[in-house]
């Protein structure tokens, strides 16, 4: 059970996710994000990379999580399990992922809400004494 809660937001939906450690702060943040999407999710059968570069981890995680929504809105490929390396250089910070997932079948599986995108509005990545929190707003 991934350990999040939503944050009031007027228009879109906002959530507070919490992670022990940054990598699985961004696969927790990626699988609140498909869960709002869809109930279910097929068996992983195929599987992509996806590498990202940033200037902070802010930048990372809303990069990461609409490159994310690309290829589940434009090549119908539903993530389902993510094996995460941060990685962070003298100027920028990278994610190394390499995702499990599906072909979405729009037949089979029904979109319970359609999310746009990540949003830099409000948002917030931060470690502290018990770990990694992150809030994000989702345009919907």
């Amino acid at each position: 059970m991934i350990d999040f809660e939503f944050i009031e937001h007027t228009a879109d939906v906002g959530v507070r996710v919490y992670a022990d450690t940054s990598e699985q702060l961004f696969k927790n943040c990626a699988e609140v994000l498909f869960g709002l999407i869809l109930d279910d999710r097929p068996k992983p059968d195929i599987e992509e990379t996806v590498v990202v570069e940033a200037e902070d981890i802010e930048e990372l995680l809303i990069t990461w999580l609409n490159e994310l929504l690309s290829l589940f809105f434009a090549y119908r490929f539903l993530p389902v399990d993510y094996d995460i390396i941060l990685e962070e250089r003298e100027d920028y910070k990278v994610i190394k992922s390499r995702i499990k997932g599906a072909n979405f079948d729009p037949y089979q599986n029904k979109i319970k809400m359609e999310i746009k995108a990540a949003t830099y509005h409000d948002l917030k990545v931060e470690k502290n004494d018990s770990g990694w929190i992150a809030e994000v707003i989702f345009d919907v």
